[in-house]
């Protein structure tokens, strides 16, 4: 697996990974805490690099990933733990879409392959700033829109109860899951060099309609507990 340079960790993973953990603490309506997901963001993109190093098997980089996510979402920026399975699912899926789409479009208009992207730290860093400045723009839209798939502190007081919850999460987690299965497969397209226009769009459009999926599943449900708790009130 590619062996990541120092300079790339530093100004590409590090602001990488500080908007995957403010995109995954907005979309599940929480409060971003710029500090610690700064520290979140070190501890990851380090982590990723020392993993890159000694997991040979593309896409096991990956699923290492996501669960280092869920973990830092769950245990350090006090996420519950299944609020940090969908911010990891969801954070580490639109990555991977946005990457996937912007750079191999960027690396096709300059003819140059991702083997030989990696191997030029100019071009490793530099070409992927497009997709991450758009995932910015994305997550600064939901953050101060509250454009929240479920909801959060920033928007209610109202917890979840968790006897209620298993359910949804096993949906949601299924949803999820068979989409960033789709999108590491057209990742490990675009590292082959098999760029394929057709699986990029049906990842695409998959994930949108997830995205309006779940938000319509969320909602229906935030509505049946608020019917329920004011008929239990009465």
């Amino acid at each position: 697996m590619d062996k990541m340079p120092l300079i790339a960790v530093l100004f590409q993973s590090v602001p990488e990974e500080i908007i995957v953990y403010s995109f995954g603490m907005a979309v599940v309506g929480e409060y971003i805490n710029i500090k610690k997901i700064t520290i979140a963001a070190l501890i990851t993109a380090f982590a990723m690099m020392f993993v890159r190093w000694f997991i040979p098997y593309f896409g096991l980089h990956s699923i290492v990933g996501m669960l280092i996510l869920f973990i830092l979402f769950w245990r350090y920026l006090g996420l519950e733990a299944w609020k940090a399975i969908i911010s990891s699912l969801l954070s580490l899926t639109a990555l991977i879409l946005l990457d996937d789409f912007i750079l191999q479009a960027i690396l096709n208009l300059k003819h140059i392959t991702l083997t030989e992207g990696f191997q030029n730290n100019f071009i490793r860093i530099t070409y992927t700033y497009p997709h991450l400045v758009v995932f910015g723009l994305i997550t600064w839209i939901i953050y101060y829109k509250k454009w929240f798939l479920i909801k959060g502190s920033r928007v209610s007081n109202i917890e979840y109860t968790k006897e209620k919850m298993k359910e949804p999460l096993i949906l949601t987690t299924i949803v999820l899951s068979q989409g960033i299965i789709l999108v590491i497969l057209n990742m490990y397209f675009g590292y082959i060099n098999k760029y394929s226009l057709i699986t990029k769009l049906l990842s695409l459009i998959y994930f949108s309609l997830s995205i309006i999926f779940l938000k319509y599943f969320w909602s229906l449900k935030d509505e049946v507990d608020e019917l329920t708790r004011n008929t239990e009130m009465y």
